[in-house]
């Protein structure tokens, strides 16, 4: 659009259900000037905290800033998406060829240069993406359809609605507890609500705390991008309040997990029966600190159960010598 003193508005949202990686950013591009103006991004591990792409430019940067002071964001992908961004967008080369295909409405274009950069911060995988570009004037940047204010407000609110209880069963203290996510198939998977005890789903342990971090690193589940793998779980007790689930799984029997998942109407990747037995992690009980502090017992006895031959052997000999002094 040569001469027009109009910016283009591009919001673009990626879903990558396999990694567990929501991603979103906005830029406002000059096509005069063939530069951006403003741009702003965030990838997260929960779905929830995405915007539908016809919002606005500002409704993207202030839901992107919103994340990341609630810590909401996955730090080292959303460091990586930024840096990526930054190169993109100040490119003239690549500036070029985004506007190329805005102007010319090649959607597929630009879905396969921004699927690249979202396989370069996470990983290969099958994502969805959303991409919507508008001309807006110069004095739209700023404008807002979205109350985040609000939104945080009644976020606070419902902090203090008090979680459910789980009548009928208490973690044994002996256990370990992890820290998780559900993996989440909104096409596939079961609603937060049917689910029942018994059930198994698929989880992402979640990094931060010793005891999670001892399990990830024992059973090697962080890919070669960095991301952590699912695994397999059995629900042990649920309960369900308004709009808040308590949701108590088990691993093992050494090893639990307990969230509070505050969106009742998200789907769960869930085992399907048909398929035959539900897979367990039973190695996981192997690099519990209980079991550790037992191993050098169990070194200690099979080091006596060497030693018991040579003894019997030694006692033979002491009373044979004691039957030979006392017969001279």
């Amino acid at each position: 659009m040569p001469g027009t003193p109009n910016y283009y508005s591009l919001k673009v949202v990626i879903r990558d259900e396999a990694n567990m990686v929501y991603t979103m950013f906005a830029a406002i591009l000059d096509p005069v000037e063939v530069k951006s103006v403003k741009y702003e991004g965030v990838s997260s591990g929960s779905p929830l905290v995405l915007l539908p792409v016809r919002t606005t430019f500002q409704d993207f940067c202030n839901r992107v800033q919103r994340v990341i002071y609630k810590g909401d964001q996955l730090k080292n992908i959303t460091k990586s998406l930024q840096e990526s961004l930054k190169t993109a967008f100040s490119s003239e080369s690549v500036l070029t060829e985004i506007l190329h295909y805005t102007d010319h409405n090649l959607v597929d274009r630009l879905e396969f240069i921004f699927l690249q950069l979202h396989t370069r911060i996470a990983g290969k995988s099958n994502p969805a993406i959303e991409i919507h570009y508008e001309v807006i004037d110069p004095s739209e940047i700023s404008r807002t359809t979205v109350d985040e204010d609000e939104i945080a407000r009644k976020e606070a609110a419902d902090a203090l609605t008090p979680p459910p209880t789980t009548p009928g069963f208490i973690i044994p203290i002996d256990k370990q507890l992890v820290q998780f996510r559900f993996q989440l198939s909104p096409v596939n998977g079961t609603p937060l609500t049917e689910l029942k005890p018994g059930d198994t789903v698929f989880i992402r342990l979640l990094p931060g705390d010793s005891i999670t971090d001892n399990i990830i690193s024992s059973l090697n589940l962080i890919n070669p991008e960095g991301i952590v793998q699912q695994v397999p779980a059995k629900i042990v007790n649920i309960s369900n309040s308004k709009n808040i689930s308590e949701v108590v799984i088990k691993i093992n029997e050494q090893v639990y997990g307990k969230i509070l998942e505050e969106e009742n109407s998200v789907k769960i990747k869930t085992f399907d029966s048909s398929a035959g037995a539900a897979p367990l992690l039973t190695s996981v009980a192997s690099v519990t600190a209980t079991s550790k502090a037992n191993a050098p017992q169990r070194r200690d006895a099979g080091d006596v159960s060497h030693i018991l031959p040579f003894m019997f052997i030694l006692g033979l000999v002491a009373i044979g010598l004691v039957a030979i002094f006392f017969f001279v």
